[in-house]
Order: structure tokens, then sequence, then C-alpha cells
């Protein structure tokens, strides 16, 4: 134990500080399942180094935005995510990372990092669900699926109500347009890129906010 000693306080004196989120991540809701950080990047603004946790996590875009650099640490690698649009998301399993940040575009870039904290995905590979195309029709369709995870795309184009599918796990509901989310016949009202914690087996529908564009959302469910 004492030739192990002074090899356990030199790891631990050696270990890189953890580097906190600039304030361009804003948490904005939190419980049991779900770690919702709020992201903006301005036009060509560079952010500083910080560290991302190793943590199952969906990506949500909030705007049509450009590429942005993204500058890792260790390995030191620059890796350039392209341009981004509003509806769009990225589902990852997650990996510890530590980077700075560099907007390369005119555009800002605005979207979510859902967390799953006590989800792992495994060896699932990186699932990318593109911006649907043509929003003038109701669309209910369950784009992805795992076995602790979902993510559900409603669209209402109608004037009425549609009712949106319960799930049977905690849910999150991330709006991607002005949306009423009607529960028990109660409306409410909520901007593009709000959430919403859905409990389990939660009946709700949606309608649109304003007469100019769909009610549009994502569903994500995750056990």
């Amino acid at each position: 134990m004492k030739t192990l000693l002074p090899l356990l306080l030199s790891l631990t004196l050696t270990t890189p500080a953890q580097q906190p989120l600039p304030p361009n991540y804003q948490t904005i809701l939190t419980n049991q399942t779900f770690n919702v950080i709020r992201v903006h990047y301005g036009p060509h603004e560079k952010v500083p180094v910080h560290d991302h946790p190793a943590t199952s996590t969906v990506y949500v875009y909030l705007n049509n935005s450009g590429p942005v650099n993204i500058i890792h640490e260790n390995p030191p690698e620059t890796i350039t995510r392209p341009p981004t649009h509003l509806g769009a998301y990225r589902i990852s399993r997650g990996i510890l990372e530590r980077h700075s940040i560099e907007n390369l575009s005119d555009l800002p870039s605005d979207f979510l990092r859902v967390e799953l904290p006590h989800l792992d995905l495994g060896n699932t590979p990186d699932f990318r669900g593109p911006a649907p195309t043509d929003l003038t029709h109701n669309i209910s369709s369950t784009e992805f699926s795992s076995a602790g995870l979902s993510v559900r795309r409603v669209v209402c184009a109608t004037s009425a109500p549609c009712a949106v599918p319960p799930s049977p796990d905690r849910s999150l509901v991330v709006t991607l347009s002005p949306t009423t989310i009607l529960h028990n016949s109660h409306p409410t009202k909520i901007s593009l890129g709000t959430v919403v914690a859905i409990a389990p087996n939660q009946p709700f529908e949606i309608a649109p906010a304003t007469p100019a564009e769909p009610a549009h959302i994502l569903l994500i469910s995750a056990h």
C-alpha cells in the first residue's frame, strides 16, 4: 500500500481540472431523466475551452446556421460541424470531450443539448434526423427507436388540435415553432425552443399558436 499511495497521489495531482461551461451554455431543465442545456454561438464567436461529459445526448437544432469548428484538445483535432437546419437533430452515445468552438459563419448557431445521464446507448452509431422539407400536412412519426430512447416528430398543420400519442416513458417536448399545448383542454402557448417535461402516459394535444406556421415538436422519450 505504501508503494501505491505516491502513485495515486501523482495521478490525482496531474489530472486536468474540469473546465466549466462558458455562458454560451445555459441549463434550462433538469430532472431525473433529462438535463437540457440551451446553446448559443454568436456570429464568428470563439468559445473558450470547456468540457462535456461522456453522456448520451440528443442535439436539437433551433435555427439554420453555418459551419462551426470544434477544436479538440486530446487528441488535437479540429472537426467542422456542417451547417444545421431548424428541426434537425443528432443522437450521440456521448464521449468525454474537451474543446473550444469557433463559429465560422455570419449566422448564429442555436441548439439544445438534451443530455440523458442514466441512459447508455452502448455501441449505437450516431443517428441524424433531418429537418422535414414539407410542413403543409400533419405528421406523427417515430423517427428513432432503441431499447432506451425514442424520438417522435409531430406536426399539426390544421386549425383543429392534433393528439400526440402518449409515451409509457418520461418524455420531453421540444418546440420547433410557436406551439399551443393543450392538456385537459387547457391551452398554453409556448415559443420555439421551449422544453416541457411530460409524465409517462400523459395525453396532450398540440395546435398552431399562430396562423402563419404549423405546430411542430419533437417528443423525446427515455427510460
